[in-house]
Order: structure tokens, then C-alpha cells, then sequence
């Protein structure tokens, strides 16, 4: 049985007038005194009528505001003890309140934990301080820079189809011409048009999301629904703004076909043998970099090729490492008046934003996704309070990698003698992956070292027993490596995949042509009135409602849909290119 006393309404009602009474009464009392905080009990006093109001309280004291109340309920304490000090002149400050006594000898602080199964004391007797905007660490809306740049189209069908004009058909330039005679006795050569049809196929991509009933009834101070809808969309985009560049559909199922393998080989360009060309120049990488680009917009814009670059696609470290171009102009920076008339700050502009060219204003947008998926998945944390990371167990690892050295030079090998010094040694690192290239733990290889200038390394990957793997993705240590009793997963980068044998073991050549932490520029025809590139959706990003089977509501949200390389060789690609960046360098062990 309960010991609380219940009142009937008549009784309640009975209290609530008496207490009224007795505050009105007290409010009188304390108007008449005249004293210079009278206003400030009367508002306390009237507060008391309605003691769960906070607002009256805000609104009363005027300057007095809430962060006051602990020194006005000082001042009430001293009253309480000694209710003639209203009628002196002078009221006792609040220095002079806390030093008396009773505050000296109490020891009830408000305490610093955090666990809330320990807190005890004055700690325990406040309001719990909980900020109610949800702060983000997560990607943003904007990061899916291609995504966003592409104009969207409906589709019909999951396969989807386009008519393609591929030439106009005729003579060559100069040729178009004919006698008049011909008129009226040669003969008319005839031409016609060359036409084709093309074809892309739209890809699902979902993401699942489910919440307890207790959780979705819960007086949240956030809408945890519309939290996790956002968080499923931001994880899709993801995957698809990603896709855009590098989807291999012919090795992950799941994927779309993205740029990397739509565009043709012919308009794929190595930075590193260009940078190999022009090696008397005497410019630097970013310089190089900068040419290059102008060279291919220009050859992009060539006859008998006809596209027009417009934007050039980097990630934030090549970004970064162009924006040393612009230090360049300090070695020009004079002030005459130096010492005679008014110094001035310097602010330099170091937003390379990009380049004005004959061809036309080629941007410069950073998009971060260009080089998400080049650490290993077991490098990538998912969870930063737990530290899990980005591999998963369903997916049969590789059982072993072995090397091997060539003895000789190999054809269409790019070993050169900076990647082959002669203490140089390296350590793979190979993850099996399913149709979505998810991506098992990683198994290592041991050292590999004595490759000549001109050779290759030959992996032998042998699968695990029982794999369900449908491809290998292969990633290699820098320059110097050989921590073979605790390899670190962020220690590695991306070269290459494999499909996985029915059976056996597959090889894997390394030719050195992909450089582990290189990155790659997309130098696309987003123009208008060339219509080459576009992405194509059969569902927008949409919620779709799942039944619910137990206590828990689930829910995916999912898009159909695909990026569409109308006119391939309107874009180009620039590989290899090795920015400054801190944390990882081919050239070094990274340890």
C-alpha cells in the first residue's frame, strides 16, 4: 500500500485558493516596505503561485534572468533566517550571504561524472544539460559533387535504351566537291549517316533500416526516423556517387557501369609518362598536371572528336596539391610605399576554382568519392565508438598470396628504377569480395623485394575453403614495407581486382601500371548543348515500407537508376597521379 495521501478536487481546490490567498497577502506586505529588491521578491513571490513556471520568472525579473536565480535564492535563504533584514537600509550582499555559516561549512558541490549510474550528490539534484541539435560527423548532402552536377532523366525499363548519330557519313574535309559537268552526265556518289543504339542497364541500390516500437513511441527530442531515412539516403548516395566513376558491372553484378569503363582506352591517359615526356621541363607535378589538362581539353575538342571539356572531377588531395600553383604569384607581390604610406594585409586568393582556356572554362570540382574505396575495407572505420571497420565475415578471405619476382623485363611493364631501389621491399595485400564488392578481412603476403627495372611481381591467389568470393581486390604496400608480424590495413592501397576461379588458383600480374595512393582526374563534357552525360533513374530515392515481423519497424530506402555515358569519347581520363599528401607515399614505407 501506498502511503501518499489523495486529495478529492474540493480539497485540492480548498489548498490551492488558501496558498493564493497567503501569496497575495505576503505580496502586499513586501510592497509596502519599499525597499530596492521589493520588486525582485514580489516576482518570486508571485512565481510561487505558479511554481512550474519558468517564463514567469523570465519575464518578471527583467535584468534579473534565469542565470540569477542561485543569488536571488541566496538573498531568500538569508530572509528566511532573519526576516528583519528586509527593514534595513542596506541589504547583505551576495558575497556577504555566502560568507556566512551556514554556506562555509557545506560541502554539496555539483560534482563532474558522467555516468548517471554514479551520480550522487548535488549533481543529482540539477537538470541534466543535453543540447537538442543533433550535431553531424557524417558525409554531407553536397560531398556527392558528379552526382549533383548530372542532369536526371526518367527511364522506362530497367534496361535502357538511346540512339546514338556516331557520324555524319560523306567525304573528308576538302572533298565534298564535284565537277559540273557531272550534272549532267557523271555520277552521284551517295552517302548516308552512320547511326547506333546503345544500351545501359539500371541497378538497385538499398539500404535497410529498422527500430524498435518502444524506440519509435519514445519522447525523443529528435525525430529518429527521419535521422535514420537520412542516414539510409546519405549510404546509398554513397554507393551510387561512387559507381559513377569506377562501376565494373563485369565483375560486380551489383554495380552499374561508371565512367572508368565507359570511356575509351584511347582517351585514358597515364600521368606518369607524361610526366616521364616532358622531364626536361623543369615544372613541377602540379604544373605538369596543369598543362596536361589543357592539352587533353584540347585534343578533346580536335576534329573528328568534337566534345568540349568543361569540368575536370579531382579529389580533395589533388585539389590540394594544385593549390600550390597559386603561391607562385607571392614572388611577385611589391609594395612601393613600403615605409612611406600605410601597410596593408596580403590575403591571397587560393580558391584554384579552375582554368580559362581556348576551349572554353574548364572547373575544377573536388569530389571525395573519386578515392573513397582505395584503403583496404578493413582500413576504413565504420563505427568510431566501437572501432569496427568496413570488412565483413560473410565473405570467404583468401587462404593465401604468394609472390614472385620476374627475372627479366616484361612487355608493358612500368617498374622504374625509383620503385625498384635496390633495398626497396613490398607486401600485398588481397580482400575477396561478393557481387557488391563488399569486402572480407584481408590476407597478407610476405615480403617481396628483387624485382628488376622493367619486370613485374606475379600474385598466385589461392581461395579459401569453401569461398564464396566472386573477385579479389588486390592493394600494395609503399616502397620499403616489410612488417610482416603485424601489417596495418591503412598501410595499403588499391592497384587492381580479379575475377575468383570456379576452381584453383588465379593470378594477378603487377606491372606497376596502377601506383598504390595515386588518383585519377575526370575531364567531362557536362555541356548543355552537347547532352553527353546524364544519369538516368527508373525509382528516385524513395522510402519503401517493409513488413514488420517481430517488435521491430523496418523500412529500406532504394534507388533504381544509372549513370549514362551518352557520347564516351566527349570525356577523358588522367590516372596516376601521386599528390603530396601525408599520409600515404608510394615511395615510402609509411610506417
Amino acid at each position: 500500500m501506498s502511503d501518499e495521501i489523495v486529495l478529492n478536487p474540493e480539497q485540492e481546490a480548498y489548498i490551492a485558493k488558501s496558498r493564493a490567498d497567503a501569496v497575495t497577502k505576503v505580496i502586499t506586505q513586501i510592497g509596502s516596505i519599499g525597499s530596492p529588491i521589493a520588486q525582485h521578491l514580489s516576482a518570486f513571490y508571485t512565481a510561487a503561485a505558479n511554481p512550474t513556471s519558468k517564463e514567469v520568472l523570465k519575464k518578471d525579473l527583467g535584468p534579473w534572468a534565469e542565470d540569477q536565480t542561485r543569488e536571488m535564492n541566496l538573498r531568500a535563504r538569508a530572509f528566511r533566517q532573519n526576516s528583519r533584514t528586509l527593514l534595513n537600509k542596506d541589504f547583505p550582499s551576495t558575497k556577504e550571504v555566502m560568507k556566512g555559516k551556514p554556506l562555509a561549512k557545506a560541502d554539496l558541490d555539483v560534482g563532474t561524472l558522467t555516468n548517471f549510474a554514479q551520480i550522487t550528490g548535488g549533481q543529482a539534484l540539477g537538470y541534466v544539460s543535453l543540447d537538442t541539435r543533433m550535431a553531424r560527423q557524417t558525409v554531407r548532402p553536397d560531398s556527392f559533387t558528379l552526382y549533383q552536377c548530372l542532369d536526371k532523366s526518367m527511364a522506362y525499363q530497367v534496361v535502357d535504351y538511346w540512339s546514338i548519330a556516331q557520324a555524319t557519313g560523306g567525304a573528308l574535309p576538302g572533298s565534298a566537291f564535284g565537277n559540273y559537268s557531272s550534272v549532267n552526265s557523271g555520277t552521284l556518289n551517295t552517302s548516308a549517316g552512320i547511326y547506333g543504339l546503345n544500351n545501359i542497364t539500371l541497378k538497385l541500390a538499398l539500404d535497410g533500416r529498422a527500430i524498435t516500437v518502444a524506440l519509435a513511441a519514445q519522447n525523443s527530442y529528435v525525430d529518429i526516423v527521419d535521422q535514420e531515412n537520412a542516414n539510409a539516403a546519405l549510404t546509398v548516395l554513397k554507393s551510387v556517387n561512387w559507381s559513377n566513376y569506377w562501376g565494373n558491372p563485369t565483375l560486380y553484378d551489383a554495380q552499374f557501369t561508371g565512367i572508368a569503363n565507359a570511356v575509351p582506352t584511347t582517351n585514358i591517359f597515364d600521368f606518369q609518362q607524361y610526366k616521364s615526356d616532358q622531364s626536361s621541363s623543369g615544372l613541377s607535378n602540379q604544373q605538369l598536371l596543369f598543362n596536361f589538362i589543357y592539352e587533353i581539353a584540347a585534343k578533346i575538342t580536335s576534329f573528328d572528336t568534337y566534345g568540349h571539356i568543361t569540368h575536370a572531377f579531382m579529389a580533395p588531395a589533388t585539389a590540394g596539391d594544385m593549390q600550390s600553383l597559386v603561391t607562385n604569384l607571392l614572388n611577385n607581390l611589391v609594395n612601393p610605399n613600403f615605409g612611406t604610406g600605410p601597410i596593408h594585409g596580403v590575403v591571397i586568393n587560393g580558391d584554384l576554382v579552375g582554368m580559362n582556356t581556348r576551349f572554353g572554362t574548364v572547373q575544377f570540382p573536388v569530389d571525395l568519392f573519386i578515392d573513397a574505396r582505395d584503403i583496404p575495407a578493413q582500413g576504413i572505420i565504420i563505427n568510431p565508438t566501437a572501432g569496427t571497420n568496413g570488412a565483413v565475415t560473410t565473405i570467404t578471405a583468401p587462404a593465401s598470396v604468394t609472390v614472385a619476382a620476374s627475372t627479366g623485363a616484361v612487355v608493358g611493364s612500368d617498374w622504374t628504377s625509383s620503385y625498384v631501389a635496390s633495398s626497396g621491399t613490398y607486401m600485398y595485400a588481397v580482400a575477396g569480395t561478393d557481387s557488391s564488392m563488399n569486402e572480407s578481412l584481408l590476407t597478407y603476403s610476405a615480403v617481396a623485394t628483387g624485382i628488376p627495372a622493367g619486370g613485374s611481381y606475379t600474385l598466385t591467389i589461392t581461395p579459401g575453403t569453401s569461398s564464396n568470393a566472386v573477385a579479389f581486390r588486390i592493394f600494395r604496400s609503399g616502397l620499403g614495407y616489410n612488417n610482416t608480424s603485424s601489417p596495418s590495413p591503412t598501410a595499403f592501397r588499391y592497384i587492381g581486382d580479379v575475377a575468383a576461379p570456379a576452381s584453383g588458383t588465379v593470378t594477378f600480374v603487377d606491372l606497376n601500371t596502377h601506383i598504390p595512393g595515386s588518383t585519377s582526374i575526370f575531364l567531362l563534357d557536362l555541356d548543355d548543348r552537347d547532352d553527353a552525360i546524364d544519369y538516368r533513374y527508373l525509382l528516385p530515392l524513395t522510402r519503401i515500407e517493409l513488413f514488420a515481423q517481430n517488435l521491430y519497424m523496418p523500412w529500406a530506402v532504394a534507388a533504381i537508376g544509372s549513370i549514362r555515358v551518352k557520347i564516351p569519347r566527349f570525356h577523358s581520363i588522367i590516372r596516376n597521379y601521386v599528390p603530396n599528401r601525408p599520409d600515404f607515399d608510394p615511395l615510402s614505407s609509411n610506417m
